[in-house]
């Protein structure tokens, strides 16, 4: 990996091959978020499915103090699918994952010392040192995904889980009554055990589609192949979606609403609106319009200014399109406006999170008829409003490719400007120059070579320096079978 080997996935067939950094995907409660560095396999010949991967979910770092790292396990982890019938009709299938903090991989697991000091309440009373070590942990999930094809356009579907998680692998072993795996997992004084769900309905039809799904995830759920997913929470939504005019006109919304703390084991309860719906638009031809809105709404039941939690998120963008032919070129327009708001409405911290942000971007793209060139030039703006001054970045920039040997070698060059400006008024400046050639070889194989050239000039050079240079040069090596 040190030699920038990211990742290699053949596909033969029915036979679908994994090796470097990807992330396996299984089901919304195994795993599906997870990258690893590893190897796997996911074959499907006819309805069945038999799938599995290994690999680092992440590096061990020893901790150390003086740069403030407290240190972590090298983790690896194990996932395996088998499974019959497609995802998008009726099937069935049960997923296991394992994940484990491997011991070894640290030499000095130490993060703290802490040395004997008086107890706060009671002078009199001496707590001895302490010694704060880095705890390895341990994971297992073992869950079912079904789907009922009901008719034509109609699917139930639903999947079930059971996750067992460790937090310290050094704490005393301790059997967990109804544990199912119990053969199969030692479970330990840290050990929690618990279960999730998740069901969808969905209908899909010529012109209209609804999806209507529900979430549970228990407090002691710990969900390893989505490592930010939030437990202890039910989430509820419908999403309907609408074709008009043969597909010319397609409209899509969801609206859901979730609650965490359901086993009331924290201060607070919140409540998150979420919402969002999308339109896209083919009036001609050579023109296409779409636009999407979201909005993400969290509140708790404290109504008292310095408690209360309640903040909006919402963002809104459209993007128009535009292609024609002209003047012996091929012509293609993109524009694109957004904003996004966030408003915190707590009296003290509102004056200091809440910020809106404009964004524009037009772009210009054109291929000669007579001859085998394509220019193409982009221009952005984005604007912050923040609470101590008004953020600006603005870049334009400049590519031309042309293809020589009837299109087996295609060299290319680029230049980009931009600058940023922030609440002082001053502007840092930036241009990047890049040039590169692709290389056909064969039909399925390419080389291509690219070398890069980057300068930046700080406005304010007390802090940083006047400026820094950096130099770029990557190959590339691709094939398609």
């Amino acid at each position: 990996n040190s030699l920038g080997f990211s990742s290699f996935s053949p596909r033969i067939g029915w036979a679908q091959f994994n090796l470097g950094s990807y992330t396996p995907a299984f089901s919304q409660l195994s795993v599906g978020d997870q990258q690893i560095f590893g190897g796997g396999f996911d074959l499907t010949p006819g309805k069945f499915e038999v799938a599995a991967s290994v690999g680092v979910a992440q590096r061990s770092i020893e901790p150390d103090s003086a740069r403030g790292s407290h240190g972590i396990y090298r983790r690896d982890l194990y996932a395996t699918r088998v499974g019959y019938g497609p995802k998008d009709s009726s099937h069935f299938a049960i997923n296991f994952v394992y994940m484990r903090d491997s011991k070894e991989s640290l030499k000095n697991n130490i993060q703290s010392i802490t040395p004997a000091h008086p107890l706060a309440d009671d002078s009199s009373v001496t707590l001895p040192p302490d010694t704060i070590r880095v705890r390895a942990e341990e994971g297992f999930i073992a869950s079912t995904d079904f789907g009922i094809q009901i008719g034509e356009g109609v699917l139930f579907k639903a999947e079930g889980a059971t996750s067992i998680y460790t937090r310290d692998q050094s704490s005393d072993p301790k059997d967990i009554s109804g544990n199912p795996f119990g053969s199969l997992y030692q479970t330990r004084v840290s050990s929690r055990l618990d279960f999730a769900a998740n069901a969808g309905f969905i209908v899909q039809r010529k012109i209209w589609g609804i999806t209507l799904s529900g979430l549970y995830m228990g407090a002691g759920f710990t969900p390893i192949g989505y490592p930010f997913m939030q437990a202890d929470r039910l989430e509820l939504s419908v999403a309907p979606s609408i074709r008009l005019f043969d597909s010319k006109l397609n409209l899509r919304a969801s609206v859901g609403q979730r609650m965490n703390n359901l086993s009331q084991t924290k201060a607070e309860t919140t409540r998150q609106l979420i919402a969002s719906g999308s339109m896209s638009a083919d009036i001609s031809e050579a023109f296409n319009l779409s636009a999407n809105y979201s909005n993400f709404g969290i509140s708790n039941d404290q109504t008292s200014d310095t408690l209360k939690v309640k903040n909006t998120s919402q963002a809104f963008s459209v993007d128009p399109s535009l292609t024609f032919a002209g003047l012996g070129m091929m012509n293609s327009i993109t524009a694109s406006a957004g904003l996004d708001d966030y408003q915190d409405f707590n009296t003290i911290t509102g004056a200091e999170n809440s910020n809106k942000t404009r964004t524009y971007l037009l772009g210009y793209n054109t291929t000669l008829d007579s001859i085998p060139l394509s220019l193409g030039t982009t221009g952005t703006y984005m604007e912050n409003q923040l609470p101590l001054g008004t953020l600006i970045i603005r870049s334009v920039g400049v590519t031309a490719s042309y293809s020589l040997f009837d299109r087996k070698l295609v060299p290319s060059a680029s230049v980009t400007a931009s600058g940023s400006t922030d609440g002082t008024g001053l502007t840092d400046q930036q241009i990047f120059y890049k040039v590169g050639v692709r290389w056909n070889v064969t039909k399925a194989i390419s080389l291509s070579a690219m070398g890069g050239n980057n300068r930046y000039t700080y406005a304010n050079p007390a802090a940083h320096g006047s400026a820094f240079a950096e130099q770029t040069l990557q190959l590339a090596l691709s094939t398609r079978f």
